[in-house]
């Protein structure tokens, strides 16, 4: 790139770059995750360089994808974890610090369940980061048992919990569909057997009071629209999951609510003041 061994080596003492790694410098601005990574000999690999890409994932702790012919490999520390990966699919280009999208889909694989798997993907086709033909180049390469899940995936979905309830409405009988549009209601999570909405709350767009008041509202409308309502948050989704599929077939044995209330349903949100 032109520049010189030593504005190189002075930029290095004056801590302007570093050197994670031996034939590697980085910007002080790099991801702290990608530069470890490349300090234990390998480069963000799984759900690492997932979330590193933007794609919903399952999983903590720090994986680093290692070429099986490295050596002389520092030990990782707790919370990091090595996995021997060969590349199968390569990034393009300039020189990489993480796998690419599809190597990480495939090393997650190994790692998480059915459900949280077709939450990834679903994650990366939502944000049309993999293309169709980058999708099947990604069932080809999934152990055979998993090949099949294309026809449990839905690019609708917007976050990975939402994709993880909806595959377990699925498997227990119900018909579901993501992303549903209601009249004077709006798009809903989740709508089951045609009648109950099912919202699956994050704190980023549900805690804030303005957010609060206007999932209200909403709820309010779907109640007057006859439909029923039901909201679940991250952490039951992730811990609870079993729990959320018993209240959701609770809810629907006690029936669809009539309501029968002409030109009652807002169609705007009201003004009254947020507390």
């Amino acid at each position: 790139m032109g520049v010189s061994t030593r504005s190189i080596a002075q930029a290095i003492a004056a801590g302007k770059v570093a050197v994670p790694r031996r034939g590697w410098l980085s910007s002080p601005l790099a991801p702290v995750d990608a530069m470890r990574a490349l300090e234990l000999g390998g480069i963000l690999g799984g759900h690492s360089a997932l979330q590193s890409y933007g794609v919903w994932s399952d999983g903590e702790d720090l994986v680093v994808a290692t070429q099986p012919s490295a050596s002389r490999l520092p030990p990782v520390a707790s919370g990091e974890r090595r996995i021997w990966a060969i590349t199968r699919f390569p990034n393009t280009g300039d020189r990489q610090w993480r796998v690419s999208l599809i190597d990480a889909l495939v090393q997650h694989a190994r790692a998480v369940d059915r459900p949280s798997l077709v939450a990834s993907v679903d994650s990366a086709l939502h944000q049309r980061m993999l293309s169709a033909a980058g999708l099947g180049l990604l069932l080809e390469a999934l152990p055979g048992h998993l090949r099949g899940m294309r026809r449990e995936l839905d690019s609708r979905s917007m976050s990975g919990t939402e994709s993880k309830l909806r595959v377990a409405c699925a498997a227990a009988g119900l018909k579901v569909e993501p992303q549903a549009a209601i009249n004077r209601v709006g798009f809903v999570d989740l709508l089951i057997d045609d009648w109950l909405i099912v919202e699956v709350d994050s704190r980023q767009f549900h805690d804030p009071p303005s957010s609060q008041h206007r999932d209200r509202v909403r709820d309010g409308n779907a109640v007057l629209g006859s439909f029923g309502s039901l909201r679940f948050d991250y952490q039951l989704i992730q811990f609870e999951l079993e729990w959320c599929i018993d209240v959701i077939l609770a809810r629907l044995r006690s029936g669809r609510p009539e309501v029968d209330v002409t030109g009652a349903v807002s169609t705007t949100l009201p003004n009254s003041p947020v507390e």
